[in-house]
């Protein structure tokens, strides 16, 4: 379908007003991040300042949020490790053998991941208590493998369906076992898959908020739950909110550019068949 000169200068003035309006309130915040505490709600605001570490130190020291920023690497790692340890090789099953169910079972997984946390949190927390899970480390992870298991699943499963059956028939016919075959052969090749998954799994635990609020506690705060200190009744201590947000974002871009080729790679396989 060729579009006019017109109708293209439009799309693009649409989408440079839209660029516009993320990009401004990310700046913003990335700068008052930056700012000495004097001149956070500064009206008008100021742009133009020298910029000061003393928010991000409150935040680490003062606040001691390194213990924060570990809880969230220990859950996030773990819980999206053992999602793929688990994930990947049901989702391998689902795409290579049919029997009675399966679509069902798909649209059940799927569906694990449409509910909202609100609704199951009640029965959690009671279940946690019951078993002395709730503000432990391995509690949080399984809670967080509740959904980052059937997303898992959900995407790896269209990763193998893109890849011929006949890959691993040739491998057998070679002498390899089924396990061998895929760990040998298809494996490498959805291997982009993999990492996309794991990366966007990982957003999803990094930046969980509902569970590890009602789940966690002292010893298991993250980053997220964390950010809510700074939010108070009487006032809102915006750059030190703005600075642990930073610092929230930080690894999830440096992962991003690391593994951006495999991240392209991995979301152009298709994700449904």
């Amino acid at each position: 379908m060729q579009y006019s000169w017109g109708q293209r200068v439009v799309a693009y003035l649409v989408f440079m007003v839209m660029a516009i309006l993320v990009v401004i309130p990310l700046m913003a915040g990335l700068l008052t991040a930056f700012k000495p505490q004097i001149i956070w709600v500064s009206s008008p605001p100021i742009w133009i300042f020298t910029p000061t570490l003393e928010n991000f130190e409150f935040v680490f020291v003062q606040r001691q949020n390194l213990l924060h920023l570990r809880n969230s690497l220990i859950i996030a790692t773990g819980s999206v490790t053992i999602a793929l340890i688990l994930g990947v090789p049901a989702a391998y099953a689902l795409a290579r053998f049919r029997f009675r169910g399966s679509k069902g079972l798909l649209q059940w997984l799927i569906s694990l991941r449409m509910i909202p946390p609100i609704v199951v949190v009640l029965p959690f927390y009671v279940l946690f208590q019951t078993f002395d899970l709730r503000n432990t480390h391995i509690g949080m992870i399984l809670a967080y493998l509740t959904f980052l298991i059937p997303l898992v699943i959900w995407m790896m499963r269209g990763y193998f369906v893109e890849i011929p059956s006949a890959m691993e028939e040739c491998a057998m016919v070679e002498g390899y076992s089924r396990l061998q075959a895929l760990r040998k052969v298809v494996l490498p090749v959805v291997t982009p898959g993999i990492i996309a998954t794991a990366l966007l799994n990982f957003i999803f635990a990094w930046n969980e908020y509902f569970l590890a609020l009602i789940l966690g506690g002292r010893n298991t705060s993250t980053l997220p739950v964390a950010t809510a200190t700074y939010v108070g009744r009487a006032r809102v201590e915006w750059g030190n909110l703005f600075a642990i947000n930073l610092i929230i974002m930080v690894p999830v871009i440096i992962l991003t550019i690391i593994l951006r080729r495999q991240l392209v790679k991995g979301l152009s396989l298709g994700l449904v068949d």
